[in-house]
């Protein structure tokens, strides 16, 4: 695996986003809240494009003086529903609208002629931009219906049944549904940023990747200080019992001064750290700036917390937080380690 500031595995992926939870709820109440704030205004500039529909009911009957079989009535309903609903109709009924009424000539054309199965009753719809409009057209055109000549109905009789009482959206879409919309896409958006944040943060999640990073390092990964003091005294038994007399460099990236309180060295060793710290009988500290100099110890203890430094030394052990390691760190070791021949890795991984 060729690590790079984008490489991941799933279960790291994973483990980001789940650490990274905060950031997922603060997207999405801030999501949420624009999203259904321009809900809100869509849905209010919406109600004026609207169209809404209203029905009345009238009933038509032919003249009374002819019995007419069900064929023949039928043929005077059809009549008449074209008749009503045909485009000389609709003139005369916009010639009828006075300056008194609440809609103009063109508005009034808006209806439409229904028969209703099986009887004698023809529905008139009309639409318009508002719900009182068009309660208003269908009953005006109802009542134009019901006062027409004798001619235009045939010789037959128009009854009111039903005046529009109320009227229906038409087209309109559900405020309801719109927010819910506007909350999903609020949850997908806040998972796209959060999974967005998570490939691009620098951080090790899965200290898998690392392993993978160093395959003949020997790895520990101490649940406590006290299994780290074990590691730690395993490792130095280990150099000793194989006749090493080759210097170790120790390279702390985390929690530096909390670390050397853990260190039980023997021997002379130096501490390489900008920090201010009580070095204990046996330590020198010196900075940062002096660590490729020639200076004589056993051990060599390095602060990388603010910035990667590393020693030259044969024996290389590394200290790692799991929880804080980055890729850029890593990326700087690997760069590192390159200069150094015959080189025996140990890395430690703190929880």
């Amino acid at each position: 695996m060729n690590l790079s500031v984008h490489s991941h595995s799933v279960k790291g992926l994973l483990k980001g986003m789940l650490n990274s939870w905060r950031l997922f709820v603060a997207t999405f109440v801030v999501l949420t809240l624009i999203l259904e704030a321009g809900t809100y205004v869509y849905s209010r500039r919406g109600v004026a494009t609207n169209t809404y529909s209203a029905t009345s009911k009238v009933l038509l009957t032919p003249n009374n003086k002819k019995t007419l079989d069900g064929g023949s009535l039928q043929l005077y309903l059809n009549t008449e529903k074209a008749m009503i609903g045909s485009e000389s109709f609709a003139n005369y009924v916009s010639k009828q609208v006075t300056a008194k009424e609440k809609f103009s000539k063109s508005e009034v054309t808006n209806y439409q002629i229904e028969s209703e199965n099986g009887t004698s009753i023809l529905s008139i719809t009309a639409t318009a931009n508002s719900a009182q409009k068009a309660k208003q057209i269908s009953n005006f055109v109802l009542e134009v219906v019901a006062n027409a000549s004798s001619e235009q109905l045939q010789g037959g009789n128009a009854t009111v049944v039903e005046t529009a009482e109320t009227a229906k959206v038409l087209g309109g879409q559900s405020n309801r549904k719109l927010y819910v919309v506007a909350g999903l896409m609020a949850v997908i958006l806040s998972f796209m940023v959060l999974f967005i944040r998570v490939y691009f943060d620098n951080r090790i999640y899965d200290f898998e990747i690392v392993k993978i990073a160093f395959p003949t390092a020997v790895f520990y990964e101490p649940a406590d200080e006290n299994e780290f003091k074990k590691n730690i005294a395993r490792i130095f038994k280990g150099i000793k019992q194989n006749g090493n007399t080759v210097k170790t460099d120790i390279t702390i990236f985390d929690g530096f001064s909390k670390i050397m309180g853990l260190l039980n060295v023997e021997g002379t060793t130096n501490v390489y750290s900008n920090q201010k710290l009580a070095m204990p009988e046996g330590m020198t500290q010196m900075s940062l700036d002096s660590l490729y100099e020639q200076h004589d110890a056993n051990l060599n203890v390095i602060d990388a917390t603010e910035k990667v430094a590393m020693g030259l030394s044969e024996t290389q052990i590394l200290v790692f937080n799991e929880n804080d390691c980055t890729k850029k760190q890593v990326l700087k070791v690997l760069q590192e380690l390159k200069q150094i021949s015959n080189l025996k890795l140990v890395v430690i991984g703190l929880k």
